[in-house]
Formats: structure tokens, C-alpha cells, sequence
């Protein structure tokens, strides 16, 4: 079991060290910024690795993926007969109610939000963006009948406003006796969302290791030291395809398979898929799986996820046999996994022209109405440096490595924390990096590695006098105000 952290070489699952070698260089030479990975097979770990900051104890944001994590705990009120399948939504969530529901709500089922094909819009009520569960309820739509149509929407938020309901318990605090016996840690904890209730859709906050745990789980068809800990018939159907999804996912590799229970289906494994590379792809069939965390919002739709899912398929999981001699590669692999990942460089980390904009101000006569930036400036020394600027909440300083991440804080307090609607107070933890991509143009990266996670990119062109500034934000929910692009000029 991966509770034990056993862990073996990669030649005693039937699998070279040289293939692992393979995909870690292959994810590197993709410029996936990932943060973490873990292979296991048949309970035994045969590799596991991170990139600077990252490491075993970092409790990483895992967004949808938590959709995975209510669909288990649906599945527990199953086994304990709290809950059916077949259950209405409006029976369960009757305290949500503000009125009589439509017809086609009452005729919602538990199925229904578990395969995402409530029949309503992605948004029942826009105008009321933080009230899901309520929304849902009261102000559907009625796209179409409920069970008919894929559509990605709030189905996990409903499932775990139901088991709070049922239990009075959060979801994840319900599955604590089934974390206990997989050795899951009681750190693993999840944001709220704006209703008070924990946000099943992208709240849970995990280490790799217990995210892995509970991927073994699935894995296993909710079996762990031969004890059947959720009931086999629904982790079946959970890891299965319930739901055709691939008109509404435009033939998406990682998204046309089909839908289970809060998973994503191919034809090879079952899906924990959540935004920014948290994965952990659960291959049934030969008893392996890969779990990952990273941040690569921004990429493309199913750029770094789709990718690593095929490297990992056409080098490690197609070619796994009988066992093997360890040699050579196997320490070459050790030593690699215990310095981590490279992370991702567009650019150089200096350039002749940093002697020119070291300790210039830049002014903003015409402040971009978003960023509200009124100046900056940037000082180097050495391999790290700062960028100070002032925009309306006041001057900001953001610390920089010099083709190398540097942790430190954003210089923001008002993005939300524990919970979706109230501000956290305080800066989150960050790292940046500055490179110069051209001669005369620098790329700054912040990524936020906190409570929440995404990243804003900042691009400075300077020409003459001139500077051409644009930022653009990859995050959910948060670092609105660092999108936009701005003309500006040194100050003499």
C-alpha cells in the first residue's frame, strides 16, 4: 500500500528506470511547469519527485480534482445507506430552497450531479456568481432534462452541500474514517465556499502523498488491506463511463472519453483532473498510476495534462512487463529524483540592456484603468532582484530571481483565503522569476503558491525613452487586476 511509502525500483514493477528517465526529461524539454510527481504500481512507489520549493510536507491546491474526493464521499453515504443514487436533489437540499422549484429540478437525481448533466447552463444565475448551491435550486434555466446532456457546472458543489446536510458533517470530515485506514493525514483540509459550506468543486488542499493515497483507493475500487471500505458496485460504475461527453468537449483527448462519477474516463484509466496539472490518472488494468501537481494554468486547454498523459502511456504504462534487472539507469534515476525537476526558462537571465533600465522609474501618464499601475522600477543585484511599483492600493514589491524562481510574498491582501468571499488579510506566498526573452525585453512570472494558485505574466518592452507594459493573468477567482497593457516613459 502507499500508505506504507513503500517504496522499490522501477525494474520490480516490470518497468526500466530508462523509461522514467525518459518522461521526466520529456516533461522538462515540454516546459510543463510541474511541481510534483509519483508513480506507483501495485501499492509500491517507484518514483516520486519535486521541483523547488515543492516538497513531501507542501499542501497543494488540487481545484477540480476535489470533485473526485465528494464523488468518494457520495459513495461512502451509499455504503452506509444514507444516501441512493436515485435520490432527488430537492429532497436532499429541501433547507436550500426559496420557493417552488421547476419540474425539472424535482426531477434531479444524485446520478444527475454526479455525471454533470444537471440540465442546466454552465451558470443558472450569473447575476449571483457565489451562490451555487442556491442558484442551482432555485433559478434553473431548464436547458434540458436532467440525465440528457454533459455539461461541466456545479454538481460536486451540490453533492457536498448534500452530505453536510446529511451527516452535518463537511464531506472530507465524513470520509475521515476511510482516510484513517488508507493513512491519509488529518492536514488535508478544503476551502469554503461563499455559502459556508466546503467548496467540493476546488477546494481541497493535499500533499502529494495523500492525494496519491486516495488515488491507490480508486485505484482498488474502494478495497484497502482487503476490506471493502465503499461499496464495489458504485466504485464501478464511478470509474466508469456513465455519460457520452464528447459534443459538448470539442474531442478533447482527455475529455471525449466519457464521464463517471465525478471522473473523467478514458480508454485506458479513470481521471482525477483538476485546473493547472492536479492529476492523478488511475490505470485500472495494470494497476498503476501517476499523480501530479503543478501550475499550468494559461497553457492551453489540456495542453500539459493531455500531454503528460500520452508521454506517460507511449513510454512507461504500454511497455510495462515482467521485472527487471536494476543497473545503471536505476541510480541515475535516484539522482535525478532527488534533485527535482528543472523548472520551465523562456529567456536569458541577463542582458547588456539591464545596465540601462537598473534603477530607472518608468511613469504611466495614462494608468491602465485595471492594473492602475502610476509607476515602476526595477533593481538588479546579482542573480535576484525587485520590482517596486505603486498602483491604487498603494507601492508594491515583488522579489525576483534572475533566471530562477525566488520565493517570497505578493504584495496583495484582499484575494480571498479559507473561505470564496472574505479577503484573506495577509500576503501569499509567491515565487518569481525575471528573464530577458529579447535584447530589450524582460518577462516577469509570478506564481502564487498559497491558498489559491495561478500566475500573472508581465511583459516590459522598452524602446528609447519608451516602455510597453502588459500583464496577463492565469488564475481563477483572483489576480483580475493583473491583466492589461500599458504605454509609458522613464522619468527624467
Amino acid at each position: 500500500m502507499i500508505k506504507d511509502l513503500n517504496f522499490v525500483s522501477p525494474e520490480s514493477e516490470g518497468i526500466a528506470s530508462e523509461q522514467i528517465l525518459d518522461l521526466i526529461k520529456q516533461i522538462e524539454n515540454y516546459k510543463i511547469n510541474i511541481h510534483s510527481l509519483l508513480i506507483a504500481r501495485n501499492g509500491n512507489i517507484i518514483a516520486e519527485t519535486y521541483a523547488k520549493p515543492f516538497n513531501k510536507d507542501f499542501m497543494h491546491r488540487i481545484y477540480s480534482s476535489s470533485k473526485t474526493f465528494v464523488a468518494l464521499a457520495v459513495g461512502y453515504a451509499v455504503t452506509q445507506g444514507k444516501m441512493k443514487i436515485t435520490d432527488k436533489l430537492v429532497d436532499l437540499l429541501k433547507n436550500y430552497l426559496k420557493g417552488e422549484p421547476s419540474q425539472r429540478v424535482k426531477e434531479t437525481t444524485v446520478f444527475d450531479c454526479l455525471t454533470m448533466s444537471l440540465g442546466h447552463t454552465p451558470d443558472p444565475a450569473p447575476e449571483k456568481p457565489n451562490n451555487w448551491i442556491e442558484n442551482n435550486i432555485n433559478n434553473s434555466v431548464d436547458y434540458c432534462a436532467p440525465g440528457t446532456r454533459f455539461i461541466y457546472n456545479s454538481g460536486a458543489e451540490l453533492m457536498a452541500a448534500a452530505i453536510k446536510e446529511l451527516t452535518g458533517m463537511e464531506f472530507l470530515e465524513f470520509l475521515r474514517p476511510v482516510f484513517d485506514k488508507i493513512g491519509v493525514s488529518k492536514d488535508i483540509w478544503c476551502v469554503k465556499n461563499a455559502e459556508d459550506v466546503s467548496w467540493g468543486g476546488s477546494g481541497v488542499i493535499t500533499t502529494l502523498r495523500d492525494f496519491a493515497k486516495v488515488g491507490e483507493l480508486v485505484l482498488n475500487l474502494g478495497e484497502a488491506n482487503g476490506e471493502q471500505l465503499i461499496d464495489r458496485d458504485y466504485m464501478e460504475q464511478m470509474t466508469s463511463m456513465q455519460i457520452f461527453n464528447a459534443v459538448t468537449n470539442n474531442y478533447s483527448p482527455l475529455k471525449s472519453g466519457g464521464y463517471g462519477y465525478l471522473m473523467w474516463i478514458t480508454p485506458e484509466a479513470a481521471c482525477f483532473r483538476g485546473m493547472g496539472l492536479q492529476e492523478c490518472f488511475c490505470f485500472k488494468d495494470k494497476n498503476i498510476l501517476i499523480a501530479m501537481q503543478g501550475d499550468t494554468q494559461g497553457a492551453g486547454v489540456d495542453y500539459a495534462d493531455a500531454v503528460i498523459y500520452d508521454m506517460f502511456k507511449y513510454i512507461v504504462y504500454d511497455k510495462i512487463g515482467e521485472k527487471k534487472q536494476e543497473g545503471e539507469a536505476y541510480e541515475q534515476l535516484k539522482k535525478k529524483l532527488a534533485e527535482g525537476f528543472n523548472r520551465p526558462m523562456f529567456g536569458k537571465p541577463h542582458a547588456d540592456y539591464e545596465k540601462v533600465v537598473n534603477g530607472k522609474t518608468y511613469v504611466f501618464d495614462n494608468p491602465n484603468p485595471v492594473t492602475a499601475w502610476k509607476w515602476f522600477r526595477f533593481d538588479f543585484n546579482g542573480d535576484e532582484g525587485t520590482l517596486t511599483y505603486e498602483n491604487k492600493r498603494g507601492e508594491k514589491q515583488i522579489k525576483f530571481g534572475l533566471g530562477k524562481f525566488v520565493k517570497g510574498k505578493f504584495p496583495e491582501t484582499h484575494y480571498y483565503g479559507t473561505r470564496r468571499d472574505v479577503p484573506s488579510n495577509r500576503e501569499m506566498d509567491c515565487e518569481a522569476v525575471v528573464e530577458w526573452v529579447e535584447e530589450k525585453k524582460i518577462l516577469l512570472r509570478v506564481h502564487i503558491i498559497d491558498t489559491n494558485f495561478g500566475n500573472t505574466w508581465g511583459q516590459f518592452s522598452f524602446k528609447g525613452d519608451e516602455v510597453t507594459l502588459i500583464f496577463n493573468n492565469r488564475a481563477e477567482f483572483f489576480l483580475e487586476d493583473y491583466v492589461g497593457s500599458s504605454s509609458g516613459r522613464v522619468l527624467k
